[in-house]
């Protein structure tokens, strides 16, 4: 009785790795690199969020991505966002940045509890972040995700 319940658990669990996910958690790398949330409004469109920072500045990110199946475990996806944050230690001082966002990328779901995405990111910051009258207005960013999906 108790194989067949640790068989039965076992095998729920697995079959849960290979459902589509409603969230994820996990770490982010590139720029910025910190952590990363990403929720299911419904199959195809997800919230995704970044917590973190890259050298000299500290940014959250918010991002509205549409999803469509690209393969049996790929998915491609896009959308806008907007982030918020704040830079020091610089020879330009310190303050603060608002602007909006782009995000084309790919993402892989293996028959594993855990999901892979690599995207680019173009931003424009709206408010602030005029270091110098050329340079960090507009900007691209990449990042590869590592989150654990439940």
């Amino acid at each position: 009785m108790k194989r067949l319940v640790l068989i039965t658990l076992f095998s729920a669990a697995f079959l849960a790795a290979n459902a589509q996910y409603k969230h994820a958690l996990g770490l982010a790398f590139g720029t910025p690199s910190g952590i990363s949330y990403k929720t299911f409004m419904d199959d195809s469109k997800a919230l995704d969020f970044t917590v973190g920072g890259f050298g000299h500045y500290f940014i959250v990110t918010g991002m509205y991505e549409i999803h469509s199946q690209l393969a049996d475990q790929f998915k491609w996806y896009y959308g806008p966002g907007a982030h918020i944050g704040s830079w020091s230690g610089t020879k330009y001082g310190e303050g603060a940045f608002v602007g909006v966002d782009g995000v084309l990328g790919i993402e892989l779901k293996p028959n594993i509890p855990f999901s892979f995405s690599l995207d680019w990111r173009p931003g424009i910051n709206l408010l602030g972040n005029r270091w110098n009258d050329d340079y960090h207005w507009f900007f691209w960013q990449s990042q590869f995700a590592v989150r654990y999906t439940f």
